[in-house]
């Protein structure tokens, strides 16, 4: 006897009692007078018991028409996709991702015509530019990234000044570690790790900010009003890190040629004053100018993409997250592809 409910709340706990009686007894037929509720899911069920030969007794008439109904229909399994072989799912995969990754070339390249437009505009009519939101951003995305920028260059610093010394040691070049730590950090490890970090910290920043108000339809309201979202929200982001960028690659580099100090005095004992003599003789202004000025081309492209991804956000959370995603992965792709790039052109150029 069944009684009760019997709909998708109640399912498991009705399977699991006739399985009990039925392992007792043989069960050939069902009362179901005391039954009070029944769904499309629990008539379903009834119809599989229907079919495995057990007569139903007391039916209430409109469980009976939806039994009848439910019944009655014709159920079939889904037919199985076609299973393509693996070189052609290779193909479409990598088809799909080639054009994706034009589209995106595109609306990069567009995005970035439409931002220079618009803060051309805003830096020959001064009335348009906001002060107060480039220094909001000046502050969010310079300053208070100096602790983990300082703390990320001493720490890169001590690994190549350590691996520099066991890999030349043997061949007695370990005074040659100086020249390492300081050319490496000021040429590419700095402003490498600098952007990278931006990137992870204020271009994911920028992607769920300008996402959350695209999603909660802020961008709309901003449109409706007359206001141009790219010059609100963009143009001060873009411009603040233009801004920080370049002085938290100064200061990243500062802080790996301390680390190159620090390393220097504990495993070669080399004194300060003979540390700052050695880097003076391995580096020139080339090799800061190298690393600053691939700062502010840096910021654009982690501004550009963030501030993309965030207008690209949907009525949803989940478009807020995966929209994140991309922004940082596409940002640390495009900087160290550029990064190679630029060593390349320097190197032809003997800079």
């Amino acid at each position: 006897m069944l009684q009760g409910r019997l709909d998708w709340h109640t399912l498991a706990q009705v399977k699991e009692a006739l399985q009990h009686d039925r392992r007792k007894c043989a069960v050939s037929t069902l009362d179901l007078r005391n039954l009070d509720t029944l769904d499309s899911t629990g008539a379903l069920f009834l119809c599989e018991l229907r079919e495995q030969g057990i007569v139903f007794s007391g039916v209430r008439p409109e469980h009976s028409a939806l039994l009848d109904l439910v019944c009655g229909l014709e159920l079939r399994a889904l037919p199985q996709p076609k299973k393509l072989p693996r070189w052609r799912e290779l193909a479409i995969q990598i088809g799909k991702g080639a054009d994706e990754a034009w589209r995106d070339t595109l609306d990069i390249v567009t995005f970035l015509g439409r931002v220079s437009s618009v803060t051309r505009h805003a830096l020959l009519h001064p009335r348009y530019l906001r002060l107060a939101a480039v220094s909001h951003q000046v502050m969010a995305t310079g300053i208070s990234a100096l602790p983990i920028i300082g703390l990320m260059a001493v720490m890169i610093s001590i690994v190549i000044g350590y691996q520099s010394v066991a890999q030349l040691r043997p061949y007695g070049g370990e005074d040659f570690m100086v020249n390492l730590v300081a050319v490496s950090m000021l040429r590419e490890m700095g402003v490498l790790i600098t952007a990278i970090m931006v990137a992870g910290r204020s271009g994911s920043a920028f992607t769920a900010e300008i996402g959350v108000m695209k999603a909660r339809d802020e961008i709309d309201a901003l449109n409706v009003m007359g206001m141009e979202p790219v010059e609100l929200l963009v143009v001060p982001r873009l411009l603040g890190l233009i801004i920080t960028l370049p002085l938290l690659t100064f200061f990243a580099d500062m802080m790996g040629l301390l680390g190159g100090a620090a390393i220097a005095q504990a495993l070669l004992h080399i004194s300060p004053l003979q540390y700052l003599d050695r880097m003076h003789r391995a580096i020139d202004g080339s090799d800061l100018f190298v690393g600053l000025f691939k700062a502010p081309i840096f910021a654009i492209v982690i501004a550009v993409i963030g501030c993309m991804h965030g207008l690209r956000v949907r009525d949803s959370a989940e478009s807020v997250g995966q929209e994140t995603t991309r922004a940082v992965v596409k940002s640390i792709f495009l900087v160290i592809v550029l990064d190679a790039l630029f060593s390349i052109l320097f190197e032809k150029l003997d800079l």
